[in-house]
């Protein structure tokens, strides 16, 4: 019992917070680059492959990659380490960004680098704007002026180099990713419990 107790909570704490800053890995782009956007492809301290969204229009970066970064789940409201911490309304940026990666779950992967245009135009005003990028842009400023209804930030993972300040072109992104729910991994915990009690028994 002991031992589902810490499996459950390892599970818990998975994709939500890191003791110190985590090993980034930059495999690849979606085909096309890097000016293509979402997905990018990334593994954290080794894990599984993970889909990820750049919100960073200055910054570089190759496949093969190495860096630290520390990591921030955007349902904190905990700001400290972001690398666009200190613009005006950075909070309400973030979640923008948040929302519009989130879009992602339920629209036309046609829409995707749209979206993730929209993502660097938030940061940076001099990404460029093209196809639907306006519109993702203005969906996302229309949910912050309602208060985003419903929306779990929680889901919401960003990974920021640990020198999030430095300003060379060549150096890594900030990388934001969907992360598990805390029910989905409740949901699991609580099966993983179901099944080790079944063994006892059988």
């Amino acid at each position: 019992m002991k031992r589902l107790i810490v499996l459950i909570g390892l599970l818990a704490l998975t994709g939500s917070a890191f003791a110190g800053p985590a090993n980034i890995v930059f495999l690849g782009f979606s085909p096309g680059g890097w000016p293509s956007g979402y997905p990018y492809f990334a593994t954290v301290n080794g894990g599984p492959v993970l889909g990820v969204m750049c919100d960073d229009w200055f910054h570089g970066g190759l496949p093969g990659q190495t860096w630290q970064a520390n990591y921030t789940n955007l349902g904190t409201s905990n700001l400290s380490t972001l690398r666009f911490n200190q613009l005006p309304g950075a909070l309400t940026l973030y979640d923008e960004a948040g929302w519009l990666l989130l879009q992602t779950q339920v629209t036309s992967q046609s829409q995707w680098t749209d979206i993730n245009y929209a993502v660097w135009h938030i940061f940076d005003s001099s990404a460029p704007m093209p196809g639907n990028a306006p519109y993702w842009l203005d969906q996302a400023q229309l949910e912050a002026s309602l208060g985003f209804p419903g929306v779990n930030f929680y889901q919401i993972g960003i990974y920021t180099p640990v020198n999030q300040y430095d300003r060379s072109a060549n150096d890594p992104q900030e990388l934001l990713t969907i992360v598990p729910e805390p029910g989905t991994l409740v949901l699991l915990g609580s099966g993983l419990a179901g099944l080790l009690a079944r063994k006892r028994l059988s």
